[in-house]
């Protein structure tokens, strides 16, 4: 049975040129996938199509707000959209080799943490790849519990059957 599902991702990068690089290496890494890609150049682009879309993973930079000050942080964008959904998966991207800002991203609910770095590429797709395959093994998990559910229905209503033959039929005496 083919379990894959529409796999929406949102990359939410205030650089187009990063965003772009990102977006082509994801569609051939995963060519055989079934993804969507939305790129968003700020948190708050990203907010407003959040509810509508439903994405499963966001791939978010840090540093929002470099090219617009106003603008809202990768923190920010990360407490809304855990608040909104918390089974989102949300990888956060940012220049800085920095526990305390890894430590921070994980606190407030990310699931990685990738510097952009020489390796970006390969570390968002181990990334993607993992994200995926937990959610294959979520919706499996999920199939298996209704058929469980089914069987375990199933031989209740035998049991009761059974029962109920058993007191409302005639006791049948043999001498």
């Amino acid at each position: 049975m083919n379990n894959k599902k529409l796999t929406k991702i949102f990359i939410v990068e205030d650089n187009k040129t990063f965003t772009a690089a990102l977006r082509a290496d994801i569609e051939s890494s995963f060519y055989n996938e079934p993804i969507a890609i939305f790129s968003y150049l700020t948190g708050e682009a990203c907010i407003a199509d959040f509810k509508k879309e439903k994405p499963q993973i966001v791939l978010l930079d840090y540093h929002l707000n470099t090219k617009e000050p106003d603008a809202a942080n990768g923190l920010a964008v990360l407490d809304w959209i855990k608040k909104e959904n918390n089974s989102t998966f949300v990888v956060m991207l940012t220049s800085e080799d920095d526990i305390d800002i890894a430590l921070k991203s994980f606190k407030h609910g990310a699931c990685d943490y990738v510097v952009k770095s020489a390796t970006l590429f390969r570390k968002v797709f181990y990334s993607l790849f993992n994200i995926i395959k937990i959610m294959e093994a979520k919706r499996e998990a999920k199939r298996y519990r209704y058929i469980a559910i089914g069987v375990i229905l199933c031989i209740a209503l035998l049991v009761g059957g059974v029962i109920a033959v058993s007191i409302f039929s005639p006791v049948l005496i043999v001498n």
